[in-house]
């Protein structure tokens, strides 16, 4: 009780506000421990992994190249430099638009709204190949272990600026 006390509002002498203060206090820690009540750049330096790490295979990168080349440069371009309506999916745009967001988040994207013409129509398997071949494209390191399509792992792998 005396930590409530000390944890309490006085007015005049006499406490008011002790639950408000205590209640405070905790949906402060809620919001703060919680993922989505972090900013971008905590999520980052929270997170276990970034793209930096090698979060990829290049394998997975060659294939999801293949995937690409079928279903995404028509609109995207063979350089992944978008064209209209088709944003970037290589180079400073990207990294602009991508950074601080997560590997999960980029996998969302691509697995529930393209291609354009068939949303969904790709696999799990070639969605992760598919966000293996655009990070590499982004100068981004293979690593021996494969992305996989656990979205709650892909959700702890933030994308970051590219190491120099």
């Amino acid at each position: 009780m005396n930590e409530i006390r000390q944890l309490s509002f006085r007015r005049n002498g006499k406490v008011v506000g002790r639950g408000l203060a205590l209640l405070g206090i905790v949906l402060a820690g809620i919001v703060i421990a919680h993922p989505r009540g972090l900013t971008a750049s905590a999520r980052a330096a929270a997170a276990a992994k970034t793209t930096n790490d090698g979060v990829f295979t290049a394998d997975q990168a060659k294939h999801g190249n293949t995937v690409y080349s079928q279903s995404c440069a028509n609109c995207h371009m063979d350089d992944l430099s978008g064209s209209g309506q088709a944003p970037p999916l290589a180079g400073d745009v990207f990294i602009a638009n991508w950074e601080g967001r997560s590997v999960g988040d980029l996998f969302d994207i691509t697995s529930t709204t393209m291609p354009l013409n068939q949303p969904g129509s790709l696999s799990a398997q070639e969605n992760v190949d598919l966000v293996s071949y655009m990070l590499q494209a982004n100068g981004f390191p293979a690593g021996s272990a494969e992305l996989k399509s656990d979205p709650d792992a892909m959700k702890n792998i933030v994308i970051a600026k590219k190491n120099k």
